[in-house]
């Protein structure tokens, strides 16, 4: 059994929460309109709506070269009341690099009372290499930042 490690993000958000949770729980699709430079396409393709067990196929580009991706994620976790999503990918090129490629994307309110208080977003970005000469996956937490904070300006101007 391999190393599991993880890499993470935090964004700050002018948007509440519960918008751009609910971006990820019931627009995901956006993303194509949102970003056409990286998503091409999100559909669903097992499953009836979007909760655990739904597969959804993304094709995007993004890394170096941009090449384009097709590759499976199934939603494994929704929790509407704490404002998370974990999605693990279960097919495509990524899995040759990585045994397991787990995603949790979660909306926080970080409350004004606390110091650095603020809304924010994490992303978590869960791994297991298939082999040492791996790179750990920094182009998907890169992307997911940069999504985060589209989607957060997209609310904030409207």
């Amino acid at each position: 059994m391999g190393k599991s490690d993880s890499i993470w993000a935090k964004i700050d958000l002018k948007s509440s929460p519960e918008k751009f949770y609910g971006f990820f729980r019931n627009h995901l699709g956006d993303l194509v309109d949102l970003f056409p430079e990286n998503y091409k396409s999100i559909q669903l393709v097992e499953g009836q709506h979007f909760s655990g067990g739904t597969v959804v196929q993304f094709k995007f580009q993004f890394g170096f070269g941009h090449q384009l991706r097709v590759e499976k994620w199934a939603i494994r976790a929704v929790d509407d009341v704490k404002k998370y999503i974990i999605y693990e990918a279960v097919e495509g090129d990524v899995l040759k690099q990585f045994k397991v490629l787990r995603v949790k994307v979660e909306a926080v309110h970080g409350g004004s009372t606390k110091v650095g208080g603020g809304n924010f977003t994490k992303w978590t970005v869960e791994f297991e290499k298939a082999n040492e000469n791996v790179a750990s996956p920094q182009n998907y937490l890169e992307l997911f930042v940069k999504i985060s904070k589209g989607v957060d300006a997209y609310f904030s101007n409207n």
